[in-house]
C-alpha cells in the first residue's frame, strides 16, 4: 500500500514539473524590447522615443536597463535640443525643450540625476520664443491672421518685452499690422480690418505697459472696430430686407469673428438661420 503511493505520488510530482516546464515562462525571465524605441531615437523622433520608453518603464517597473537607456535617450535629446538652439534653428529647439520640460516629472525614477533641471530648460524656452516672436508675427501679417499677429508676444514676460531689440520688433509689428488693416478697410474689407483693428484695441496695453509711442491710439483702433461693426451690420440688414437670408448670415457671421460677444447679431444670426430652415423645408 505505501509503495503504491510512494509511485502515484512520484508520478504527480513527474507531471506537474513535465506542466511547469511546459508552461509560459516566468515574467522576470522575459526582457524587454527596446527595438522600436532605439529606432525612434536614431530617426531624431525624439517625442516617439520617449513615449516608447516611457511605456517600458511602466511595463518593467525598476528594469535598470530600461531606466538606463531612457536616460540616456533623455540627455540625448537634450543634447540634440542644444545644437538646434546654438545653429539658431529656434523652432526645432522650442519644440524639444518643451518636450524634456513637459516630461520632467517621469525622470524622477532615474538612478543618477541628469545633467540639467527645469531651470535651464525654461530659460532656453523662453529665448527661443524671443527669438521667433518677430518671425511668428510676420508669418500671421502674410496669411491675413490679424487676431493672432500678435499672440507671440503675448507669452514673453514684461521684461523681456522692455529689451531694446524686442520692443522695437512690436513696435515694428504693430505699425505693420496698422497699414494692413487701413489698407483693407480701404478696399472694403470689414472683416479682415475688423479682426486688425480688434486685434490692435486688445493689446494695445501691451504696448503701453513697455512704453511704446506709436502713430496711433487705442481709441483710433477702437474707432475702426466701431466702423467695420456699423457697415457689416448694415451689409447684413440689407441683405436680409431682400430676402438673401444666406448672404446676411455670412455676412453677420464674419463680424462675429472680431466682434463674438455682439449678442444683437448673434440674435440675428439664429433668426436668419430659422427661417432659412423653414424655407427649405417648403
Amino acid at each position: 500500500m505505501k509503495a503504491g503511493l510512494v509511485k502515484a505520488l512520484l508520478a504527480a510530482a513527474a507531471a506537474g514539473l513535465l506542466l511547469f516546464s511546459c508552461g509560459p515562462p516566468k515574467r522576470p525571465g522575459l526582457r524587454p524590447d527596446m527595438a522600436q524605441a532605439q529606432q525612434r531615437l536614431a530617426l531624431g523622433d525624439f517625442q516617439g522615443a520617449l513615449v516608447s520608453y516611457a511605456a517600458l518603464v511602466e511595463s518593467y517597473p525598476g528594469d535598470r536597463d530600461v531606466l538606463r537607456e531612457y536616460r540616456a535617450a533623455v540627455e540625448k535629446t537634450k543634447v540634440q535640443a542644444d545644437r538646434w538652439f546654438e545653429e539658431k534653428d529656434f523652432a526645432a529647439a522650442e519644440k524639444t525643450y518643451s518636450l524634456l520640460l513637459a516630461n520632467l516629472h517621469r525622470f524622477a525614477e532615474f538612478e543618477k540625476p541628469l545633467t540639467f533641471g527645469p531651470e535651464p530648460l525654461s530659460r532656453r524656452l523662453l529665448e527661443c520664443q524671443e527669438h521667433l516672436s518677430e518671425r511668428r508675427a510676420r508669418q500671421a501679417l502674410a496669411a491675413g491672421d490679424y487676431l493672432r499677429a500678435l499672440d507671440s508676444f503675448k507669452g514673453l514676460p514684461q521684461e523681456v518685452l522692455r529689451r531694446p531689440a524686442q520692443s522695437a520688433a512690436l513696435r515694428r509689428i504693430m505699425e505693420e499690422l496698422k497699414s494692413s488693416v487701413d489698407k483693407a478697410l480701404a478696399r472694403k474689407d470689414f472683416v479682415a480690418a475688423g479682426k486688425g483693428y480688434a486685434a490692435l484695441w486688445r493689446e494695445y496695453s501691451m504696448a503701453q505697459r513697455v512704453s511704446l509711442s506709436l502713430s496711433f491710439s487705442r481709441n483710433d483702433a477702437d474707432e475702426g472696430v466701431k466702423h467695420c461693426r456699423t457697415q457689416l451690420t448694415r451689409e447684413g440688414l440689407d441683405q436680409y430686407r431682400k430676402g438673401n437670408l444666406k448672404e446676411a448670415i455670412a455676412i453677420w457671421q464674419g463680424l462675429l469673428q472680431f466682434d463674438p460677444d455682439n449678442a444683437e447679431i448673434r440674435k440675428a444670426v439664429d433668426r436668419a438661420t430659422e427661417q432659412l430652415k423653414k424655407l427649405q423645408k417648403r
